[in-house]
């Protein structure tokens, strides 16, 4: 009885799941634990090059955006530049105005 407080929800699904794992075989067979083993190898297999290329993809998106801030820091730092250039050459033309 514990158990089955304890467990309620899992066990009120395990009809509906029983069912689907039946349905997705045919004619009722079963599925031995070699069969079981090869699955998992085969998704590992499978999870693993998909980690791979995520992290190839991660990678690449990490030089993107570091390639995107300095192109941006680059673009501001030649607007400052230009500005003080500006400046200056403004306060030398006043200069040679006054004088």
């Amino acid at each position: 009885m514990k158990y089955d407080k304890e467990h309620k929800d899992s066990l009120s699904k395990y009809p509906e799941l029983k069912e689907y794992m039946q349905s997705l075989l045919q004619n009722g067979e079963k599925i031995t634990s070699k069969q079981w083993k090869a699955e998992i190898q085969s998704l590992q297999a499978k999870y693993d090059s998909i980690g791979k290329e995520q992290t190839k993809i991660a990678i690449e998106l990490a030089y993107e955006e570091i390639i995107s801030y300095n192109k941006k820091n680059l673009e501001w730092e030649f607007q400052n530049e230009s500005q003080q250039q500006n400046k200056q050459q403004s306060k030398t033309k006043r200069r040679k105005e006054e004088i």
